[in-house]
């Protein structure tokens, strides 16, 4: 069963991974554009965010982190501490950043203290593929299912691109699900089964 479910998983972020590369440098603008319009409003409450580096092939997370920070949010990303494991860092600027593990860019620890994982409101969650239940691929390290159950206070948020979103994720027992979904076309609440198109 759990061979099955891991086959699926790996044919799945396969396909996903392909798909999002093939996403032109326009599109990808443009998605980025309008979930970060749809998106800010709705960070006014939180008071810390989880972001992440994101990859040339994911929404452009950089110009969100960057209203962010001058809105005056406490802004963290995550900080590889071994394998499969990860804390989370606060970046006190966008010139804090440097070279981190996989060469994923992280906060200067010398410039940003370590939060603690139940001090975070909101967490904007990576991944390859999710389902209106909340189901949630990842990228295969296991990292998001290990950190989220210790943010007991966080909103798991999810922005992607809508071809993402699929009729279901293979999850096995462990999995982290998310609560909200953003893409350029929708809004899902995984938790009542909303989903607002626009």
């Amino acid at each position: 069963m759990a061979e099955d479910i891991r086959a699926e998983k790996k044919a799945l972020r396969r396909e996903m991974l392909s798909r999002r590369r093939a996403v032109s440098p326009e599109q990808r603008t443009h998605a980025g554009g309008i979930i970060t319009a749809q998106v800010l409003p709705e960070l006014k409450r939180a008071g810390t965010v989880m972001l992440y580096a994101s990859m040339p092939e994911e929404i452009d997370l950089f110009p969100l982190m960057e209203k962010l920070i001058s809105a005056g949010k406490r802004i963290a990303l995550p900080e590889i501490t071994g394998r499969g494991t990860m804390e989370v860092r606060e970046l006190a600027a966008m010139d804090a950043l440097i070279d981190g593990a996989f060469d994923i860019p992280t906060p200067d620890p010398a410039r940003g203290a370590q939060i603690p994982p139940e001090e975070i409101d909101v967490v904007i969650v990576p991944g390859a593929a999710f389902d209106a239940d909340g189901g949630r691929l990842g990228l295969g390290g296991g990292y998001y299912d290990r950190f989220l159950p210790r943010a007991v206070h966080a909103e798991r948020l999810v922005l992607a691109f809508d071809f993402q979103i699929v009729p279901a994720v293979p999850m096995a027992a462990w999995d982290a699900r998310v609560d909200r979904i953003l893409t350029e076309r929708r809004s899902m609440d995984c938790r009542n089964g909303r989903v607002k198109e626009g």
